[in-house]
């Protein structure tokens, strides 16, 4: 099968942030390796503003019309702008895969997105909350997350205690995006220091390379998430998979990831004392969780998603 792939979200396309969209392109090297489709990517610059979606519908037609491809594969509902002329002037199936963002908010984008979806063979949302939000609008719909890289982010065998007179906490994004809720991150380490006399070094995930990120998780003591809203985060089955413990505000797939996963805790609400008491309790304890076990018992390694996004392709193909 030809496949090709459109997205707004591929690694390199921007110098602030050059590993954006890192788990797109690790999809499609897992896809590649099954040997059952050639993938094509096409990239959006979206981050230019939005004129560049509109100036994407006809070079994407035109591909897929040239190509002969069987399938279109969108990453992203803005993404998908061009999908109702590739399904009236090509034979391509066309597959829509939601992050959240695209869906969960409010305004044009996600009535945009919902649009879209009416013109997919089958829609993919990351999370069961996401597919949620597209089961009305499109008339197939799978919860499939992305994937963890599970040859990257393995903790290391050879690792030594290390006696350090602080704690390292990850916030697991950038301070200045606002649904990330830094402010709440900044609430819980203040506590930790103020109440639990716990001296914190806080570390962000942002600007960080894919091997730095895993040092980074390798070394860390917690991660704490306080976002408003997700989909499926990598950032906790990233950590997951480093066996690195987590501490998060129940939002999006997160308590489905860590139900019977030890050595992590899922808090209803947003009470920062709530939280910071949990993260003293990790913190304390000083054991690593079983996250990567649990991956393993979801399917959520790379190979394992991409044979299902590979199934997908074969249910709709023409």
């Amino acid at each position: 099968m030809k496949i090709l792939l459109v997205t707004n979200m591929y690694p390199g396309r921007r110098r602030d942030a050059s590993t954006q969209g890192i788990f797109v392109k690790e999809q499609v090297e897992a896809i590649r390796r099954t040997r059952a489709c050639t993938v094509d990517i096409f990239a959006i610059d979206g981050f230019r503003g939005k004129f560049a979606y509109l100036l994407s519908i006809f070079p994407i037609v035109w591909r897929a019309w040239c190509g002969k491809y069987d399938i279109v594969h969108y990453h992203f509902g803005l993404s998908a702008c061009s999908a109702p002329l590739v399904k009236k002037l090509t034979s391509a199936a066309v597959v829509i895969t939601f992050h959240g963002s695209d869906v969960m908010g409010a305004g044009l984008m996600r009535r945009l997105s919902l649009l879209f979806s009416k013109f997919a063979d089958i829609s993919i949302g990351v999370s069961a909350e996401i597919k949620s939000r597209i089961s009305n609008s499109s008339a197939r719909c799978r919860v499939i997350p992305c994937a963890v890289n599970e040859i990257l982010f393995r903790e290391s065998s050879d690792k030594f205690p290390v006696k350090r007179n602080c704690k390292i906490v990850v916030f697991p994004s950038s301070p200045l995006r606002p649904e990330k809720d830094y402010q709440l991150f900044k609430d819980v380490t203040n506590i930790l220091s103020s109440r639990y006399l716990i001296n914190i070094e806080e570390r962000h995930i942002d600007g960080l390379d894919r091997h730095e990120v895993r040092d980074l998780l390798d070394r860390a003591d917690c991660l704490v998430m306080t976002s408003k809203r997700e989909g499926s985060p990598q950032a906790i089955k990233e950590s997951m998979a480093m066996n690195l413990p987590i501490v998060t505000v129940d939002v999006g797939d997160v308590r489905q990831l860590l139900t019977g996963c030890d050595g992590n805790v899922v808090i209803d609400g947003r009470d920062p004392g709530v939280l910071a008491e949990a993260v003293a309790r990790i913190l304390k304890r000083e054991a690593r969780s079983n996250g990567r076990i649990r991956l393993a018992e979801l399917k959520y390694f790379s190979d394992d998603v991409a044979g299902e996004i590979v199934e997908i392709y074969k249910s709709v193909a023409p």
